[in-house]
């Protein structure tokens, strides 16, 4: 699958080669890290929901995802297959752009297809524009998780029902 969006932009599905593209992205754009072999076991058993946006031939954002079994938060609480928003970035000088959203969007796509009821995600309480983003897409605020952070920031937890609330 490759999609293309306004002004040469290109969102595709990661290849091995793009890990240290995503890791630079990562390293400049958020506090959090993760060692180079979580974003390989991330890839090889979640291909078609870690994402990486180009532009002009370079790496410019990225979607990590992956796909677990939990609780859907919102509603009555049942057991579902969830589509997890692990990780996503794009470098500043892209932002504002549409590339996160066209991002997202393709992951909860992806996420779709593969039978997912919901998807979630974790936002630092301080990342407004993050957390705009997110419930322009669909998401909600559904539990908050006290020093969830290494720097003992809160985080939101947030959740989209796939099946009701559609892209």
């Amino acid at each position: 699958m490759v999609l293309l969006i306004p002004e040469g932009y290109l969102i595709r599905k990661a290849k091995e080669e793009d890990i240290d593209g995503v890791i630079y992205i990562n390293s400049v754009t958020l506090p959090e890290h993760y060692t180079t072999s979580f974003y390989t076991s991330i890839l090889l058993s979640n291909p078609d929901t870690f994402l990486v946006a180009e532009h002009e031939g370079r790496i410019i954002g990225y979607h990590m995802g992956r796909i677990e079994y939990g609780l859907a938060l919102r509603g009555f609480p049942k057991f579902v297959k969830k589509g997890h928003v692990i990780s996503i970035a794009v470098l500043k000088e892209h932002r504002r752009k549409g590339v996160g959203t066209m991002l997202l969007k393709t992951a909860l796509e992806e996420f779709t297809k593969k039978g997912c009821e919901v998807s979630f995600l974790e936002v630092r309480v301080s990342n407004e524009p993050a957390i705009n983003l997110y419930k322009k897409m669909g998401y909600e605020i559904v539990d908050k998780i006290t020093g969830y952070y290494s720097d003992g920031e809160d985080a939101f937890v947030m959740e989209k029902n796939l099946e009701t609330n559609l892209i």
